[in-house]
């Protein structure tokens, strides 16, 4: 896909999927009111390696209403009874990895672009897997497959087809990919302006749709 303004190649973490490319579509033709979006919370988990830090991810099952087959960070939606919104994300790990989680560090806040019928105000967190535990798989839960990828080599299986992520998720591994411990991560998280939204648009074009962010042209 290219940049039919620039004429140039266009980012592939920033080509839409096709599903998502009809509802940029219909929403650029005839705008409506946007959905209020539902607070919610995702946690990349790390563990060290010899070669790095690896994350875990999930390819969403196709039961899920929302992002099915997309490889993802475990999370889910607030509850009234969470506390904050890390407590949302303390209690959707444990629900889906049986992970105790005792110190997570925000890293990022996205909000699901104006189009999709089913927004959502997600704040991402970083963790290190906590010693002495590891990731449960639930049977015919949410996930219908795990996976431990280094943040680059996720990135470069999404690039090249095998691995379906989306674009928020494509970013903040990107982000991941050049830090060499854990640790690392951990401070880098430290000082970050994860408070302030980023919400993508998408820029329609014959052949697609592509992401853009916040300061970058087009949006």
């Amino acid at each position: 896909m290219t940049d039919p303004t620039h004429g140039e190649l266009v980012d592939p973490a920033r080509i839409l999927p096709d599903w998502l490319v009809e509802r940029a579509r219909a929403w650029a033709e005839s705008p409506g009111t946007p959905v209020e979006p539902r607070r919610a919370a995702t946690v990349m988990i790390l563990r060290d390696t010899p070669t790095g830090p690896e994350v875990y991810l999930f390819r969403r099952a196709t039961t899920m209403k929302f992002a099915a087959q997309m490889h993802a960070f475990p999370g889910g939606g607030a509850e009234p009874e969470d506390a904050d919104i890390a407590a949302t994300a303390v209690r959707e790990v444990f629900e889906e990895t049986g992970l105790r989680l005792t110190e997570l560090a925000p890293w990022a806040r996205w909000i699901t672009p104006e189009f999709e019928p089913r927004r959502y105000d997600t704040w991402f967190f970083v963790a290190a897997l906590p010693e002495g535990q590891a990731p449960e798989y639930f049977e015919g839960g949410e996930a219908d497959h795990v996976v431990w990828l280094s943040p680059a080599e996720a990135v470069r299986r999404h690039a090249a087809g095998d691995l379906a992520m989306l674009p928020p998720t494509v970013e903040t591994l990107r982000e991941l990919a050049g830090l060499p411990d854990v640790a690392a991560v951990l401070g880098a998280a430290v000082g970050r302006d994860a408070g302030t939204p980023i919400v993508p648009r998408a820029v329609v074009t014959p052949d697609g749709a592509r992401m853009v962010l916040p300061g970058e042209p087009g949006y």
